[in-house]
């Protein structure tokens, strides 16, 4: 947990609270939602392609092989942060094979490996970037969400993103899984905190991996990163919950979450709901805070 929740404090200071009594929360996914990913991957293919290039194996030969090896076997091979090296020396026992590439001697062979392996765990400790926005998006958010980050990969290296980024002093919690299936992790969430899931949203850029916890509440749609799609992802139907598609972290916060914030309101006043009028003794919303960006 990313901080012990204070209820009391929540009532005081931040507008939580749906016309059903309970919470709403966004839901965030980490790699390729909040935080960039691909270009770090990039730069270790870049770098691999390069190093295959000097034993003579063309640059794009090495990338699709591991691209294949790679992103063909994912989310089965695992999301701990030795995997994709691991690729990485299969990829180079692959292609030594197809190009009748000279046997590194036996003395160097776990040079060599050590090196390919240096280049696989570069991505996973990089200081991280933001995506434009997300930031100043999640932080106006903050006032009326809680906000808990959901996030799929490497324990150690999820939780130095997080805390690298500056959004750690924005989450009120985090999930960090080495499995996909993050619906049912949402469920125990929704559950645990008595989370009102019609108002509330999981944002995320995969259709598969985030996708699926339009089962259990509404989704925003961020495709900013989609390496690891494959064809025939699709979104769950028929959930009675809502898809905001949108383009970026600006569009996310004016056609998504302020929508979500809107109806939440509309539905708190009392309006368009039947017996309500003005003389109603139904308490009105209470009037948001000044928020400072900071949890008590």
């Amino acid at each position: 947990m990313a901080q012990k929740l204070n209820l009391k404090c929540f009532a005081e200071q931040r507008d939580l609270i749906t016309p059903n009594g309970k919470l709403a929360v966004l839901c965030i996914d980490m790699d390729g939602t909040t935080i960039e990913c691909q270009p770090y991957f990039d730069e270790a293919f870049e770098e691999f392609a390069l190093l295959m290039s000097l034993l003579g194996v063309p640059h794009e030969e090495s990338t699709n092989a591991l691209k294949r090896i790679y992103y063909g076997s994912m989310p089965h091979r695992g999301f701990e942060r030795h995997r994709f090296p691991e690729a990485l020396v299969e990829t180079y026992e692959d292609l030594r094979k197809r190009f009748n590439l000279t046997q590194v001697p036996d003395q160097q062979a776990e040079h060599f490996r050590s090196l390919l392996k240096g280049i696989g765990s570069a991505p996973f400790f990089r200081r991280p970037k933001l995506f434009t926005d997300c930031i100043q998006v999640l932080t106006q958010a903050h006032e009326r969400f809680l906000l808990v980050a959901v996030t799929v990969g490497d324990y150690e290296a999820q939780l130095f993103k997080i805390r690298q980024s500056g959004l750690e002093k924005l989450f009120d919690d985090r999930i960090i899984t080495l499995t996909e299936g993050k619906d049912k992790l949402v469920a125990q969430l929704i559950e645990d905190y008595n989370i009102d899931p019609e108002y509330s949203a999981f944002i995320g850029n995969s259709v598969r991996s985030d996708g699926v916890c339009l089962n259990v509440m509404n989704f925003i749609h961020v495709p900013f990163e989609t390496s690891l799609s494959k064809d025939g992802d699709k979104l769950p139907e028929n959930t009675g919950f809502k898809v905001f598609p949108v383009k970026n972290w600006r569009d996310a916060q004016e056609n998504a979450i302020n929508r979500l914030i809107r109806q939440r309101d509309m539905a708190l006043s009392g309006i368009g709901t039947t017996g309500g009028t003005c003389g109603s003794s139904r308490p009105a919303r209470r009037k948001p805070r000044a928020t400072t960006g900071k949890k008590s």
